[in-house]
């Protein structure tokens, strides 16, 4: 189902289900919902919830890394390049200081949403030059992250101090079937996929059984695969604790807080969002529409709720 008809769907059921009036106004994009003396606005992907400085903060990566290092919560390492063009009263390192050796790096832009403008790159040159490319995009500044053997990354959704939701994000795979290629597999196992891993090979043909890692990013947009979980997953009480931790300390309501779990056991957060996006979870996850309209349900209450 298309985005905006989703979330249309899922407000206009919440509100005729708990009595809630609804208004809508600029073509759609704004609802207002009232109930008693309560009045409060939705504007497309963004609940009347978070204060405007929270926003920032979760929409800004390395103010993220900051805030949440100053307060002792786990978070991968980020580093920042400013774009001189745009940020000229910045100081910054320069690109080659930073990417300097020869290991994976992740590279994106500080602003990125749903796995835009994110590479991940071994190449000290091509690394630089991805840096550039970001700045000639008119993007303010860019984050250097190490590239993390993630065993696990879970989505937490964060709703006024409490976890509400957890899942875990597979990246994209195919098994082998011992006669087929992987662009083959590919075409039958996969819905989608935006990003292979970099010099995948797929002409080759997996042994039977195989498991092949088809792609690099856990963003559902990009391909990755929802996978449900409940309270007797091995981590969820230490994901769900970071997760509490990290939307406190950025005084938000609303949000999502990926934690990611390493080969090494390390877990930690790798992103805060404010704007909540839940319309591929929907779609790809089992019952996931009804789960999404629950999230959706919980988070209206919230918003609706007497002072």
């Amino acid at each position: 189902m298309e985005e905006w008809r989703m979330r249309k769907q899922f407000i206009e059921e919440i509100c005729s289900e708990k009595g809630i009036e609804k208004e809508e106004i600029s073509y759609g994009w704004i609802s207002i919902l009232k109930k008693g003396k309560i009045q409060k606005k939705l504007v497309n992907y963004n609940f009347q919830l978070n204060p405007k400085i929270a926003i920032e903060l979760a929409k800004d990566k390395y103010s993220t890394y900051e805030v949440l290092t100053y307060y002792g919560i786990p978070i991968v390492e980020h580093q920042v390049l400013f774009n001189q063009k745009m940020m000229p009263s910045f100081e910054t390192s320069q690109p080659n200081e930073i990417l300097k050796n020869d290991k994976k790096q992740v590279i994106k832009a500080n602003n990125s949403l749903q796995g835009k403008d994110v590479y991940v790159c071994q190449d000290r040159a091509r690394k630089i030059q991805l840096v550039q490319e970001l700045f000639e995009k008119e993007i303010e500044a860019v984050v250097v992250c190490p590239y993390l053997d993630i065993e696990y990354e879970y989505r937490a959704i964060f709703l006024a101090g409490e976890m509400i939701y957890l899942y875990k994000k597979q990246k994209p795979f195919v098994i082998g079937d011992g006669k087929s290629t992987i662009q083959e597999l590919v075409e039958k196992q996969v819905s989608y996929l935006e990003e292979p891993i970099e010099g995948l090979d797929f002409a080759r043909i997996p042994q039977k059984g195989k498991k092949v890692m088809v792609g690099w990013k856990h963003n559902l947009s990009k391909g990755a695969i929802p996978v449900l979980i409940d309270c007797h997953d091995a981590y969820y009480e230490k994901v769900r604790n970071i997760a509490i931790q990290a939307g406190n300390a950025l005084e938000l309501k609303f949000a999502s807080v990926d934690v990611v779990v390493t080969k090494e056991k390390k877990v930690c957060v790798i992103e805060v969002n404010s704007r909540v996006c839940i319309h591929k979870f929907c779609e790809l996850a089992p019952n996931g529409m009804a789960i999404g309209k629950e999230i959706y349900a919980k988070v209206i209450d919230k918003m609706l709720e007497e002072v």
